[in-house]
């Protein structure tokens, strides 16, 4: 062999062992620069939600008792204490009972007293009409005036009948006067006979004129007796309108009366309903006193009360707004009580809770759920717990990542995959941004919707910062 060709051959193979050297250099130097990645593939599913809260255990079924109005407390059942079924709950003073059933039935008699006299008030208050009086008055007078013009009638006609006949005299006289000869004797005769005419007549003539005058008295009498008749009738008018408004007033008090009869007789009758309890108020059914409003000493007012628990128990978990989409009847939870111990338990129901408020501020509405204790559980009434629960999400969605695998900046939303880039030295994996819209989220995975596919590598985490375009190498 040439010496040449020996040298090529000695430069070949030192070409080699160099490439070699660099490729485990480079090798070795992306072991230490290029970040190691886990990766995944997007799936198709349904969010998990993992819930939480506080709670306590109540009675299944609670009843509320309140005090009886105007009694004297002398014990009470304490708080917390279980009562069995016809044992006392609240025990009032005898004495101060049977003084009240005293009062009630002094008070009682009073007011029949009083319903009596309201009841005698609204009759009808007997009278004599002033009109009716009146009225007698009229007629006695229109009747007096009825003589009265049948009199002037009848001296009308006499003093009517005497002139009539005067006249008729005179124009006779008249006729014969050529035929008396004798003048002087027929001045006798009329002179003579002129006396007795001017008598009559003037008796004729004053009958006449005083029955004018008794016929204008007796009109004037009956416009006054009628004129007082109609003052009467108005009189009589007012005062049945008065005597009705009084009683009605009346009816109206003795209607009161006999309501105030009436209530006094139910107090009484529940005085004695009281007194023959002997003064106290049993439990029904076997109970728990939950809450107790009753201080023993006072007289209550009525609004005082107590709550009872009965019924066996049941779960009670408080629900934080941000949940009560994600609790539903049918749901699982586990309850960790405070006193040890674990149970589990279907959700059966899901109610609204009023926000309270609390150190000054309003509690934000929230959302109660209730189980029933399962009958192997042993722990008290009122114990407190903490629960979880374990949702999904009704929807399910196309594209489901890992939460790790979301990141966002100004831009957005996005994640990184695995692309890989042609090089000399070969083919590199390099991490290529991917833009999402997140749906939803829970605490291990998001619900996006992107231009991913199915056998796009995500990268769920990184030993390093990785951003895109940075090479990367699958962890092994």
């Amino acid at each position: 062999m040439s010496t040449g060709r020996r040298l090529a051959v000695k430069v070949f193979f030192g070409f080699l062992a160099v490439m070699a050297v660099c490729t485990v250099l480079s090798r070795a130097a992306a072991s230490v620069l290029v970040a190691q990645v886990e990766v995944k593939k997007t799936g198709r599913g349904k969010l998990s939600y993992t819930c939480g809260g506080t709670g306590n255990i109540v009675p299944k079924k609670e009843q509320k008792i309140f005090l009886w109005a105007g009694q004297q407390v002398e014990w009470t059942a304490p708080q917390g204490s279980t009562v069995k079924k016809g044992k006392c709950l609240v025990k009032f003073r005898k004495k101060y009972l049977k003084q009240e059933i005293e009062k009630k039935e002094e008070e009682l008699e009073q007011l029949n007293l009083q319903a009596k006299e309201q009841q005698i008030s609204a009759r009808k208050p007997a009278r004599v009409p002033a009109a009716k009086s009146a009225y007698q008055a009229l007629t006695e007078a229109e009747k007096k005036l009825k003589k009265a013009e049948d009199k002037e009638k009848k001296a009308k006609a006499l003093w009517e009948a005497y002139k009539e006949q005067e006249s008729y005299k005179s124009q006779e006289a008249y006729n014969n006067q050529e035929s008396y000869k004798n003048q002087e004797s027929y001045k006798n005769q009329e002179t003579s006979g002129d006396g007795g005419g001017s008598l009559k007549k003037q008796e004729l003539k004053e009958s006449y004129q005083a029955a004018k005058a008794e016929t204008e008295a007796a009109r004037q009498e009956r416009s006054q007796a009628r004129a007082a008749y109609e003052l009467a009738k108005a009189e009589d008018a007012a005062q049945d309108k008065n005597s009705a408004n009084t009683q009605e007033a009346a009816r109206t008090s003795a209607q009161a009366a006999a309501a105030q009869v009436e209530t006094a007789g139910k107090e009484l009758k529940v005085l004695k309903q009281y007194e023959k309890a002997g003064g106290k108020i049993l439990a029904k059914k076997d109970c728990t006193v939950l809450e107790n409003h009753v201080q023993t000493g006072v007289i209550a007012a009525g609004t005082e009360y107590i709550v009872l628990g009965n019924g066996g128990w049941k779960l009670r978990g408080e629900v934080a707004q941000a949940d009560k989409d994600r609790i539903a009847p049918g749901i699982q939870a586990t309850a960790e009580f405070s006193s040890g111990g674990k149970t589990e338990a279907e959700v059966e129901t899901v109610e609204a809770s009023s926000g309270s408020e609390e150190e000054g501020k309003e509690k934000e509405s929230s959302y109660i759920w209730y189980a029933s204790l399962p009958q192997e559980t042993e722990v008290e009434g009122t114990e407190t717990f903490t629960w979880k629960a374990e949702t999904e999400s009704e929807k399910e969605y196309e594209q489901i990542i890992p939460i790790s695998a979301l990141r966002e900046d100004m831009e957005g939303a996005y994640c990184l995959i695995i692309s890989e880039k042609e090089q000399m030295l070969g083919t590199l994996m390099v991490a290529k941004r991917v833009p999402v819209t997140v749906l939803e989220k829970d605490g291990k995975s998001a619900a996006i919707t992107s231009e991913l596919k199915k056998e796009d590598q995500i990268i769920i985490s990184s030993e390093k910062f990785v951003s895109g375009g940075d090479r990367v190498r699958i962890k092994e």
